[in-house]
């Protein structure tokens, strides 16, 4: 197993740059980023095959980057960390990291958790990766995190981004606002009037004020969905 591209994000530039060397050494094809803004860009531009991502960042937390590529693509992110806190474990992994490894150790364990990363994803067909949702009145930028509404750019708080990027990430489905609250807020969040009260201010920054056409639908007893005003909606893959 050699050649496969691999992307690797850290914010202190000693470790990222031993990271590299290494993973190059190993016979690895890797590109680094020092912050989650930077790493969202190189991962569009880059497309790895797998993610090395540092837990602890200044702006952009590894968890949120890792939410950010869970809603493009679904390729192994390994987590690496100096923070042994069970509960950062948790919250990693459930925002969508395959694995996690702790800083301080051998390089010989990360390489041998990213081979078997590596392994689980080539037994499966890989989904392309999901640059934007687009539908004639929505289009979110999940690369940049801009999102418009017909065609004029609209201010989402994190919170509001995160909620529209995973109702347009199941489509016709509804989710329940108890996903909602793991998925968006994290685990240990239980009140769901917190969903209800920021659904509504998502609904007012996106215009969707008729009440006989509501884009965002409460389905009592199921979740939300969002239901696109245009039947030819979809995610453009890059």
């Amino acid at each position: 197993m050699a050649g496969e591209r691999i992307l690797v994000v850290d914010d202190a530039p000693d470790i990222l740059e031993a990271l590299i060397t290494t993973l190059d050494d190993s016979g690895f094809h890797a590109s680094g980023a020092s912050d989650g803004r930077s790493a969202l860009r190189t991962f569009y531009e880059f497309q790895p095959q797998l993610v090395v991502l540092d837990l602890v960042m200044p702006m952009m937390s590894g968890i949120e980057v890792c939410r950010q590529v869970r809603s493009m693509s679904d390729v192994p992110i390994v987590f690496l960390s100096g923070i042994a806190d069970i509960d950062q474990k948790v919250e990693a992994l459930r925002a969508g990291g395959d694995d996690f490894v702790m800083k301080g150790g051998s390089f010989v364990e990360l390489i041998a958790r990213i081979e078997s990363n590596l392994r689980r994803a080539t037994s499966t067909v890989p989904t392309p990766i999901n640059a934007r949702f687009q539908d004639g009145f929505l289009d979110i930028n999940f690369v940049t995190s801009e999102v418009l509404v017909n065609g004029l750019p609209v201010n989402l708080t994190p919170i509001e981004y995160r909620l529209i990027t995973e109702l347009v990430s199941h489509l016709g489905s509804p989710v329940p606002p108890t996903d909602l609250l793991e998925r968006v807020w994290g685990p240990g969040y239980q009140t769901e009037n917190l969903v209800k009260w920021h659904m509504s201010r998502l609904r007012k920054k996106i215009g969707d004020t008729d009440s006989s056409s509501k884009l965002i639908v409460t389905r009592r007893g199921f979740g939300y969905v969002y239901n696109s005003p245009n039947s030819n909606l979809g995610l453009k893959a890059a």
